[in-house]
């Protein structure tokens, strides 16, 4: 049976054996999201949690989270046995359920959207035996961590449009000829050659956006390594950094996590995740680069979202920074 799930940028056909799939109750019926972002429900008996099953959900669900610089796992996994399974538990935002029992009589994959609250996802894996779940899990582990990642990001993009802060949203309007939402904490730190520079600076970390455009005149503009070339062009230029010779760039060095993809189904886009560094200083941190061609008005789009936290975690923290670049439209 196909699934079609649409992701914001792109639609992935999911083509699951066995899959059974609905939607629940509409949002109205529903109540408000549990748990923390970042976060998935495992529901597992405890004998297969703690085997060879268990462990390679855990290996999936938990590895390293690409593109920072100290290891943050892609979720934070919790894990309760189907007893369990009831109360406000249930309104977890990301659950996966795997039941491991000889009295299933065959291999499923069933998923559902809001069963019990709203905008939440939820997979069903039920196996007759360890092989026949290693077989269906292997088959659809990528498929299912996309649709668990883009429900984190759409969460967001939701809040964020929702409330978005006018004088930014006007500023790029009348400026860029595009709708971009930005939460309220962020404000215009510079606006100067076509580059603009949007931040949300606390005591503890800064969030912040780097936005610019260039007319669009050849395809090494939107390749992975003309894309830092440019922008670290730009950065030097424009960004400096807190000491004398100091500047903003991305770094050459470390791998860079690439995928190229249609923005909001229609448009080619680039997306680089990777690390950023201050030149001449000893700043840095993670950051996500989304490359649109916006081929009806023959411009490339740069946004660049950044995060600096050198004392704390950054996985959540650059989510949201992404969130706010995929909140972009473009006007027609």
């Amino acid at each position: 049976m196909k699934l079609l799930i649409s992701l914001k940028g792109a639609t992935l056909l999911l083509l699951l054996p066995g899959l059974l799939s609905c939607k629940d109750k509409g949002p109205a019926a529903l109540s408000s999201l549990s748990g923390a972002p970042g976060e998935l429900l495992v529901v597992m008996e405890k004998q297969p949690w703690g085997s060879s099953p268990g462990d390679t959900v855990k290996a999936w669900f938990a590895q390293p989270q690409p593109g920072l610089p100290q290891m943050e796992p892609v979720f934070d996994i919790l894990n309760i046995p189907f007893a369990s399974f009831e109360g406000h538990l249930k309104g977890n935002r990301n659950i996966l359920a795997i039941r491991i029992s000889e009295r299933v009589d065959s291999a499923t994959l069933r998923y559902r959207e809001n069963p019990w609250s709203r905008t939440q996802r939820y997979f069903e894996i039920s196996a007759p035996d360890t092989a026949s779940f290693f077989k269906l899990f292997d088959a659809n582990k990528e498929k299912i961590m996309a649709v668990f990642l883009d429900a984190e990001r759409n969460r967001l993009v939701s809040a964020y449009k929702n409330k978005p802060d006018n004088k930014l949203q006007l500023f790029f309007k009348e400026n860029y000829h595009l709708n971009i939402s930005f939460p309220p904490e962020y404000i215009l730190n510079k606006h100067e050659n076509g580059l603009a520079w949007i931040s949300r600076e606390t005591k503890t970390d800064s969030r912040g956006v780097i936005f610019f455009q260039e007319p669009y005149t050849n395809t090494k503009q939107l390749t992975a390594a003309g894309v830092v070339k440019h922008v670290n062009a730009r950065l030097k230029t424009q960004i400096p950094g807190p000491s004398e010779g100091s500047y903003m760039a991305l770094d050459t060095l470390l791998p860079v996590d690439t995928l190229a993809y249609p923005y909001a189904g229609e448009h080619y886009a680039l997306l680089l995740k990777s690390i950023w560094i201050v030149e001449n200083d000893f700043m840095g941190g993670p950051y996500i680069l989304n490359v649109v061609l916006d081929k009806k008005n023959e411009r490339v789009l740069y946004f660049m979202g950044y995060v600096y936290a050198p004392e704390d975690k950054k996985r959540n923290r650059i989510r949201q920074v992404e969130a706010i670049l995929f909140t972009m439209e473009l006007e027609e």
